[in-house]
């Protein structure tokens, strides 16, 4: 399919799709509007309690984005001053290996929800899904999946109207710094280091092998590792923890630290933002050690919390581990999917 096909069709489901929006001007992001579009999803989250904004660097970075063409795959609505009063954007893996998957985002700024913003923006993102998701591998199962917490009843009745049903549940868990951290040694014969250029694509690969076996994988190539991990702003190579059994890597903890977000929200925190252990070296504390070391790192840093996400339904018990050792539920985020048939 050529490019001017797939915009033809994109522009023929726009048009379809328009409702009766006086004031909106819906179309593509440009790289101009990105610091207008970074307001708008502060505002957002500020108004939800929640802290999925990019960093306006990171917003940058990942504009060309490999799982969706900003010119096809994203639409802003825009007030004649030039803000942005809500967003919607697809990704989808380009090359999926068992499932096909399309990620839906939308925000709309909390001083223009309740006028179709919402509504139009799902039936968008819908429509441009299925169009994508339909030159995939014909052999493959597909969906569309999105997300929100479990503190947003309209963003849930909206979905469930559409006929998206909950899927998966996350918590968003924290644990306080104050508290004793553990004192958690590796299994004798492994080593502890910090992140090293030398060591990136070991790493790599080993969060790919960790995470195979996790519900809903999708690979990371080398080109997100560059774009979503190593060029991330708020990234800490020097916080960022990896095990070692001679030359292998057996594990890792990814840390991010966000002074931006702290400031903002009022809260001094680090991310755990990935910890994976390969299949060899999993039951035997290596997790434990990683976490501690992170806890104890972020401390010396002097920040107050640790965070991390976890999958409730994680199959290696992460949810029993990390309340272990202290941390708790702060939210809780419910995945919805909705199957789509290949016409």
């Amino acid at each position: 399919m050529t490019n001017e096909m797939v915009t033809g069709q994109v522009e023929t489901a726009h048009s379809l799709l328009v409702p009766d929006l006086l004031g909106y001007t819906w179309r593509p992001p440009r790289r101009e509007d990105l610091p207008a579009l970074h307001q708008m999803m502060l505002a957002a989250d500020k108004a939800d309690d929640k802290d999925w904004a990019d960093s306006l660097e990171d917003m940058q970075t990942r504009f060309d984005d490999p799982w969706s063409n900003p010119a096809t795959d994203a639409r802003l609505a825009v007030i004649p001053d030039g803000q942005v009063a809500a967003m919607a954007r697809i990704f989808i893996n380009p090359q999926p290996e068992d499932e096909c998957r399309a990620f839906m985002w939308s925000e709309v700024h909390p001083a223009h929800r309740g006028r179709g913003l919402e509504e139009y923006a799902l039936n968008w993102m819908e429509a441009r899904s299925r169009q994508r998701l339909q030159t995939l591998p014909a052999e493959l199962p597909r969906l569309l999946r999105t997300s929100c917490l479990d503190s947003q009843p309209d963003n849930i009745a909206r979905l469930e109207q559409l006929g998206f049903r909950p899927g998966r549940y996350f918590y968003r868990m924290r644990r306080d710094l104050h508290q004793p951290i553990p004192d958690k040694p590796l299994p004798e014969g492994l080593t502890l280091r910090t992140f090293s250029l030398e060591l990136s694509r070991a790493m790599l690969d080993a969060l790919n092998e960790a995470f195979r076996d996790h519900w809903s994988f999708e690979l990371v190539t080398a080109a997100d590792w560059e774009m979503f991990f190593l060029k991330r702003s708020s990234f800490r190579p020097e916080l960022t923890f990896v095990v070692m059994d001679g030359e292998q890597v057996a594990g890792l903890s990814y840390n991010t630290v966000s002074p931006e977000d702290n400031a903002r929200r009022g809260i001094n925190e680090g991310v755990i933002a990935e910890l994976a252990v390969r299949r060899p070296w999993r039951k035997r504390g290596v997790a434990t050690a990683l976490l501690c070391q992170s806890m104890r790192a972020f401390k010396a840093e002097g920040l107050d919390y640790a965070m991390l996400g976890v999958d409730t339904e994680n199959l290696s018990g992460a949810l029993r581990l990390y309340e272990s050792i202290g941390f708790r539920p702060h939210q809780r985020i419910i995945s919805f999917d909705k199957p789509v048939t290949r016409t």
